[in-house]
Parts: structure tokens; C-alpha cells; sequence
């Protein structure tokens, strides 16, 4: 691929799952694993990285356009009113140059591939305050599910590579008049609030660090024209080298630990498993669920 590794057994991570450090060589070994996977959920959306030259231990910055060096098996994609190229990763080879440029997280747009205009899924996250165990929000993803559903949508899950998890629904493109971010980001709003709203002593939709305590942040802003979501599959710059694990709801269960889905189990626990098989197929267009009305859960 004409791509040179420097630098190859550099420390990225110091460990993993408790064991021994994670170089480039291993970021790079993972990409080839679940690259392929990846490649489905990012490929055609302009991508942010954040990189770290030196590990985590190390400095760290973001990057949305190309540099000096950037390769060129990274997409270059002109955005209406922006003078500056985004990048894209819209080949299996660029996970090599992202291996060698230490890049240790991506972070897609939300919009369908080839139209930054347009959304292509909804993406909400659910992020714990102190006092909040991963049991609860285990519960919240399956209540956040529910409500989707009894709107007409279909909801995947997935874990962060922190302590919380994101509700993912698959749209569809909405013809002649392609639907736009503030009805889905609108959409996304009302369905939180009113969550919080029936249940004020777990869920807030503000993210003040004093309203949080004991409670979960409804966050509903990723769903907006720039906004970004981390990949499925992809690291996370934290300790113990955790990735965003993409999961079957009926794997979300009571003593759940988020924390061992890392670069070193990630790959075999994602050969064997089921999770967003179906994701193509369960797109559904917003409009319908949007011309439902919103309903209390026990309603």
C-alpha cells in the first residue's frame, strides 16, 4: 500500500486488559481485523480523528482536514460553505496511514453516505453522572429502545469505550425532499425530553456537571449537520485500550462490563457475533415518526 510504519513498536496504549503495552504495529493490526466492519458505518461521511504521535500518555490533537503529509489514500471531499477539504475513509487501505499517523479514534458524521446535508442516522448518547452504575444505563438504552420502536424506528446499541452507550436508529432517505438536521435534531430532542420529563430523578438533558449527579445526560446533540459520533469498532484514546463495541440488545444485561471490550478481544468477539447484521435493513424514513405524537411511557 506504499505506506511506511515509523516507528512501529512505539507504546500507543501502556496496556491492555491488564497486560502488555499496545505499539502501532497492534493499532495497526487491528484496523486490518475490523477495518472491513468499520468501512460499512464510516465510508462516504467525513471523518474527524484525534491522534497521539507519542501514545495517550502523550500529546493528543483533532483533525478534520488535511495536513501537510496527509496520505493520500485518506478521501479528500469538498463541504458546501466550507473552503477547506474534509477527509474521508472510504477505503480498507487507509487504515494503514491512519495506523501510521497514531490515529487512535475516528469520529464519522451522522449523515448518509455522500450527502452531508442529509442525516443518515440518529445517534444519542447516554452519559452517566457520578452515582450512576452501568446497570442504569443498561436500562435506559432497553427504555430509549422501547420508545424508538412504538415510533416506528429500529435502534442498535453499542458501547462508548467509556461508561456509557450509545442508541443508534438507521434512517432512510426521505423523496423528493431529503429531510434536514433541525427536524432530526428537533426529533431527537423531544424524544429525550420527554424521557426526562417522565422520569426527572434519572434522565437530564442538561449537561452542567451539578444537574447530573446520580442522573443520566440525554444527549441528543450529535445529531446535527457537523456533529460526530465515535465509529463502531473504533479505539478509544483512554486507558486499557476500550473500542465502541457494537452490541446485541440481548447482550445488554445486568453486570455488563464495558471496560473488556478492548483491541485484544474486540476482533474475535466481533467474527463470532450477530450484532448489526441488520442494520441496512432496518432503515426507516424519520418523517413517519416524526408525525406520531410523543407519549409518556405509560401511556
Amino acid at each position: 500500500m506504499g505506506v511506511q510504519i515509523s516507528n512501529p513498536h512505539k507504546a500507543m496504549w501502556p496496556s491492555a486488559d491488564g497486560g502488555a503495552r499496545v505499539s502501532k504495529l497492534d493499532l495497526l493490526h487491528y484496523y486490518e481485523s475490523v477495518g472491513e466492519w468499520m468501512l460499512e458505518h464510516i465510508k462516504g461521511r467525513p471523518c474527524s480523528f484525534i491522534r497521539a504521535p507519542d501514545g495517550i500518555e502523550g500529546p493528543r490533537f483533532f483533525q478534520r482536514h488535511p495536513m501537510r503529509g496527509t496520505s493520500n489514500l485518506l478521501t479528500r471531499v469538498r463541504i458546501a460553505r466550507d473552503p477547506k477539504p474534509y477527509l474521508q475513509v472510504d477505503r480498507l487501505e487507509a487504515f494503514a496511514a491512519l495506523a501510521q499517523s497514531a490515529v487512535l479514534e475516528l469520529h464519522p458524521w451522522n449523515c448518509f453516505p455522500g450527502k452531508p446535508d442529509v442525516p443518515g442516522r440518529l445517534v444519542l448518547d447516554l452519559d452517566p453522572g457520578p452515582g450512576v452504575s452501568f446497570d442504569d444505563i443498561v436500562r435506559a438504552a432497553l427504555e430509549l429502545r422501547e420508545r424508538l420502536s412504538r415510533l416506528g424506528l429500529i435502534a442498535f446499541c453499542k458501547t462508548t469505550g467509556g461508561k456509557g452507550l450509545h442508541v443508534v436508529t438507521p434512517l432512510a432517505q426521505r423523496k423528493p425532499r431529503p429531510l434536514k438536521w433541525p427536524e432530526a435534531k428537533a426529533f431527537a430532542k423531544d424524544v429525550c425530553r420527554q424521557m426526562a420529563a417522565d422520569s426527572p430523578s434519572r434522565y437530564v438533558l442538561n449537561m452542567a456537571k451539578n444537574k447530573r449527579v446520580g442522573r443520566i445526560f440525554l444527549d441528543y446533540l450529535r445529531n446535527d449537520r457537523m456533529a460526530t459520533a465515535v465509529a463502531p469498532v473504533s479505539p478509544r484514546a483512554r486507558d486499557g485500550a476500550t473500542v465502541s463495541m457494537p452490541l446485541l440488545w440481548k447482550q445488554l444485561r445486568a453486570g455488563l462490563d464495558p471496560m473488556t471490550f478492548t483491541i485484544r478481544t474486540a476482533p474475535a468477539l466481533l467474527a463470532s457475533s450477530k450484532a448489526w447484521r441488520e442494520y441496512r435493513e432496518a432503515e426507516r424514513p424519520l418523517a413517519r415518526a416524526v408525525k406520531r405524537p410523543l407519549k409518556s411511557r405509560a401511556q
